[in-house]
């Protein structure tokens, strides 16, 4: 899905479009400054195009319709902190949480009522089986103290891990919500460019308390899988991009975490959508509100009548079978076997040609 024309002097002249690539120099074969040496032969290296309309699991999950329209009624009891997070019509930009809320939000993890309902059922299916076979001398109340004493220990520590970051937050936000010293990366696609953010203390942000900003064109960039052995001979798998002539390296696949190559597909797809200014930006509920400032979105939008609020105002029934629908796309995603449209914009640099040595006459003679 393409727009007509991207809009005249709004996009800067490094904005990524996929119809016009910019020629470039042909990197050489597995000399990727940015890609550490044990990765160049494990790592599978996506090409570029060829996007499908599709994000995620997490970005539907955390971004559905039900959520948004929750926000938009509960006023925001921290406009006024910067997060340094920037998720708009024009940028991407990525940051984390101070140390001290990571930590917590961590130990929450523990206490997740998913992980609590994977641990007691098969403990209740072993309650049952040795329900039958204990010895007629130990009564029920005794058996089930035994096993209430022991399931204290098991499930003791879960709903602590999450009542207690529960109660903190809720009694100290102003302390333990904290944002951290600044963002780590930013994709903008109206300027095309690729911004990583350096906090060195003995270097520029040391001196003068400003991050040393290193940037470069979003089409320098590719993306790579990770793959990493886990427990019971599984593998996961994670997303980074790698600048193709310079060692820079951003862990976009933090945003997800280690998961399924399909998932590291769509995170690719979905930026590849958003920073791509001949196409409308990506049609997921995280970039809804912000369509109308970019202008090729805007354009599309006018062109095809799609309402302002189709996702927000959707009722949840149609927004399950919408993520469905989507998370079967993402299942059926193979975009190692696209074709690649960034070779097409590699040009070959003249090797130079041998000059055999001149020996003057009087030296031949």
């Amino acid at each position: 899905m393409t727009t007509d024309k991207p809009a005249s002097g709004y996009y800067g002249p490094e904005a990524y479009n996929s119809e016009h690539l910019p020629q470039q120099k042909r990197p050489a074969p597995g000399a990727n400054p940015a890609q550490p040496w044990f990765n160049r032969k494990a790592d599978r290296k996506l090409p570029w195009g060829h996007t499908e309309d599709v994000a995620p699991q997490s970005y539907r999950a955390d971004y559905s319709p039900a959520t948004l329209r929750r926000f938009e009624k509960e006023p925001n009891n921290f406009a006024n902190v910067d997060f340094h997070q920037r998720i708009d019509h024009e940028r991407y930009r990525h940051a984390k949480a101070a140390l001290r809320t990571q930590i917590l939000l961590f130990l929450s993890g523990f206490g997740n009522p998913i992980i609590i309902g994977f641990v007691a059922i098969p403990m209740l299916f072993t309650l049952g089986v040795y329900y039958y076979d204990k010895p007629e001398s130990v009564g029920h109340l005794d058996y089930l103290a035994d096993w209430a004493y022991f399931a204290a220990w098991v499930f003791g520590p879960l709903f602590a891990c999450n009542l207690i970051p529960t109660a903190l937050f809720k009694l100290f936000p102003r302390q333990l919500i904290k944002p951290d010293k600044g963002p780590l990366w930013e994709l903008n696609r109206r300027t095309g460019l690729v911004t990583v953010f350096h906090y060195d203390k003995k270097g520029v942000w040391g001196k003068t308390g400003q991050p040393e900003e290193e940037t470069a064109p979003f089409y320098e960039f590719d993306a790579y899988t990770s793959n990493e052995l886990i427990h019971g001979g599984g593998v996961v798998h994670t997303l980074y991009l790698a600048h193709r002539y310079r060692n820079i390296l951003i862990p976009i696949g933090t945003l997800i975490g280690k998961t399924s190559p399909e998932e590291c597909y769509a995170l690719w797809d979905m930026f590849q959508n958003f920073m791509d200014t001949s196409r409308p930006l990506p049609d997921i509920p995280l970039w809804e509100e912000h369509r109308a400032n970019d202008p090729v979105t805007a354009e599309h939008d006018r062109r095809t009548n799609r309402p302002s609020r189709y996702w927000r105002d959707m009722d949840n029934v149609t927004w399950k079978q919408k993520n469905e629908e989507m998370g079967l796309q993402v299942l059926r995603l193979n975009t190692p076997g696209r074709l690649d449209i960034m070779r097409n914009s590699w040009v070959s640099s003249p090797r130079p040609r041998r000059q055999r040595p001149v020996t003057s006459r009087q030296a031949t003679e």
